[in-house]
């Protein structure tokens, strides 16, 4: 997203702009932001300068996730597999808290209803089918987790 200024005939006072990083495993996100920096400060910030000597450029982060890089042959990968009927399994580029519990040594998968296909647009929605499916498997799951081992 970008903002700055007020209006079209006015050069703005300042412009900030947001940008997210959503890196698979394997992908250091901050190298995007300091490939950044590093072109901002060698590139543009002379040539700013030169038209007006108090400008700057700042990048500050505002969040960060480590990527979730479950095994696909983990026990909770296992386990998922087993509840839901599904050995599909695969990485996206999407934010989860799910990296942090990871990184805490907390066995972590990420499911639920729904596809990426249609979420995160202006029409999102997800299936009563896969509501019903999301139910079958929680009901699975508290089955599995109430019995004695």
């Amino acid at each position: 997203m970008i903002k700055g200024g007020r209006a079209l005939n006015i050069v703005p006072a300042e412009c900030e702009f947001d940008f997210e990083v959503r890196a698979l495993p394997g992908f250091d996100a901050n190298r995007v932001a300091d490939e950044l920096q590093t072109y901002a400060q060698a590139e543009l910030l002379p040539k700013m300068r030169a038209v007006k000597s108090d400008t700057d450029i700042r990048l500050e982060p505002l969040s960060a996730y480590p990527a979730l890089a479950t095994p696909p042959d983990s026990e909770a990968a296992r386990l998922l597999a087993l509840l839901s009927g599904s050995a599909e399994f695969g990485t996206v580029a999407f934010y989860t808290e799910g990296g942090l519990f990871d990184q805490a040594g907390i066995p972590t998968i990420v499911c639920g209803p729904g596809s990426m296909d249609q979420g995160h647009k202006p029409d999102e929605f997800v299936t009563v089918e896969q509501l019903r499916d999301c139910d079958a498997m929680l009901a699975q799951l508290a089955d599995y987790l109430s019995t004695p081992a």
